[in-house]
């Protein structure tokens, strides 16, 4: 039988923690490599440029809200770009349209004519869609490869209009194993 020592112990495992972190270092930085592109869901993706000045403002005026949530201006423009690499320069046109016709509100752009100039409308939807639906790009039945951009789940814009009487679809509603018990009354629930 071996005596082992507390003391020993804890000398061979600092002795170890060299031998152990190497491969998890490589792997961070192989993944770091491989994946620069997943930093699109914090609102970086590298090489991008920054989300312009006014795209919160044309936001606001495209889908009729002003209370947007201003933490998720960058994820969606970083959404929008990395589905789309030419998107920078159709949003200035689109910028620059509205800012020419002096539509600052969803009310103005309806009025402005700009839904004729399929080019600029387009963009709009781009916009309103990624606000209204949490992501950008179609969500494919098992799907891998070419999945949405996701932006936001609970802040997506869909969910306002019921918000009063809808919850949240989520893993467990009422915490775990809820659906077994039957619900109190057909009224409440």
């Amino acid at each position: 039988m071996v005596n082992t020592t507390r003391r020993g112990f804890l000398g061979c495992g600092v002795a170890a923690l060299p031998f152990l972190a190497f491969p998890a270092l490589t792997r961070a930085a192989s993944d770091a490599r491989s994946d620069a592109r997943s930093d699109a869901r914090f609102g970086v993706l590298p090489g991008a440029g920054a989300c312009p000045p006014d795209f919160h403002s044309v936001s606001m005026a495209l889908t009729g809200h002003e209370d947007l949530d201003e933490a998720l201006v960058p994820r969606v423009w970083v959404a929008l770009l990395a589905r789309h690499p030419e998107f920078p320069a159709r949003y200035r046109l689109l910028a620059e349209a509205m800012r020419q016709r002096g539509i600052h509100r969803s009310q103005d752009y309806a009025a402005s004519g700009l839904r004729a100039e399929k080019a600029l409308h387009e963009v709009s939807v781009e916009i309103v869609a990624a606000w209204y639906l949490g992501r950008v790009g179609p969500m494919l039945p098992r799907a891998e490869a070419g999945t949405p951009a996701f932006i936001t789940y609970e802040g997506a814009m869909m969910w306002r209009p019921t918000s009063d009487v809808t919850v949240l679809p989520t893993y467990a509603r009422g915490g775990p194993g809820f659906w077994a018990q039957p619900p109190l009354s057909l009224e409440t629930d």
